[in-house]
């Protein structure tokens, strides 16, 4: 479950450069979007100011009238042109705003899974190491009946205690030993 847990923090590392990459090739492209615009406005407002002046010159002379209306109709024709080419670019810098808002979302969804997934790394590292804990504490306990064992099994030999008395103690000795040994099996499965 560990190793599970590793491999996906890691995995959710490998994607964090890639998105950030992502998120800086939105923003570059938002930028120059946003600079044609500007530029793109300030020519259709460089038009509209020749557009008036050419009114103005029409009722000059008659002579030249035709030749305005044919420069109107060409920078009517142009402005069109930007306006159309305006609402493009308006379009493309909202693809661009809304793929970069989607870009900081997964980011962010990436941060909250790597927070997760380090939440339950370290939830089950203190489990384990309480586990190991206990592990050791019963570990010692068994060995320290094993010593009270043979130390009392040694002086039942030498005291010559009658069978019957020596016997209940080594069942109860017994006992403590084999309850202590399967609590000692339980915990070391529940580690594994």
């Amino acid at each position: 479950m560990h190793r599970v847990l590793i491999e996906q923090k890691d995995e959710a590392l490998k994607d964090l450069p890639i998105l950030r990459a992502k998120l800086k090739k939105a923003q570059r492209e938002a930028l120059s979007v946003k600079w044609e615009y500007a530029e793109m406005v300030e020519k259709v407002r460089i038009f509209e100011i020749k557009n008036d002046r050419l009114c103005v010159v029409t009722n000059d002379a008659t002579s030249q009238v035709q030749e305005n209306i044919d420069l109107i109709d060409h920078l009517r024709a142009e402005m069109n042109e930007l306006k159309t080419s305006t609402e493009t670019l308006r379009s493309r810098m909202d693809l661009l705003a809304s793929e970069n808002e989607a870009t900081k979302e997964e980011l962010a969804s990436v941060k909250d899974q790597l927070q997760v997934t380090k939440d339950m790394v370290d939830k089950w590292s203190r489990l384990n190491d309480e586990l190991r804990e206990q592990l050791d504490s019963t570990i010692s306990k068994w060995d320290d009946l094993d010593r009270e064992y043979t130390a009392l099994n040694s002086k039942l030999e030498e005291a010559s205690i009658d069978s019957s008395e020596f016997e209940e103690m080594l069942a109860q000795y017994k006992t403590g030993v084999e309850i202590d040994e399967a609590h000692l099996i339980t915990k070391a499965e529940y580690v594994k």
